[in-house]
């Protein structure tokens, strides 16, 4: 019985237990990254991993398996009335190590058909146009 289980043992360790990936995360977008959770899918997302700041990355290594990478940015000043923190969140299934890459909408880093990187969008509010001060008014049918 001991020997099954020494050999059991050193099987796991061999083969290094838990198959870890490393998950690169960069920040594309022109504001700081404020909460930052990486998460097997499914699961609480637990503690942020941090901040991380425009044109910046980290690495996070996880248990291989369907995973979700969530950022929320720090805020912004949409209009005179309109503030909004975006976030976004991207599910993947992690076999290999991955790049995500979080970007604003319409500004798409050059990179992104690499073999293994992900682009992940934040959608920003467009301001709300200002109400016209004249009305519209359109001419009456047969007029000429």
């Amino acid at each position: 019985m001991r020997a099954l289980t020494l050999v059991l043992v050193l099987g796991l360790v061999a083969c290094g237990g838990a198959n870890l990936q490393t998950i690169q995360i960069v920040n594309r977008s022109p504001r700081p990254i404020e909460e930052l959770y990486v998460y097997p899918t499914g699961a609480a997302r637990g503690a942020s991993r941090g901040v991380l700041a425009p044109n910046a990355s980290t690495a996070v290594k996880i248990k291989a398996g369907h995973v979700s990478v969530t950022a929320i940015s720090a805020k912004l000043q949409v209009d005179e009335h309109t503030r909004d923190q975006p976030s976004a969140t991207q599910e993947l299934e992690l076999d290999a190590p991955t790049e995500v890459v979080f970007h604003d909408e319409g500004q798409t880093p050059p990179g992104l058909n690499r073999q293994g990187t992900i682009g992940v969008v934040f959608l920003i509010p467009h301001a709300k146009a200002a109400p016209s001060e004249e009305p519209q008014t359109e001419p009456a049918p047969g007029a000429p």
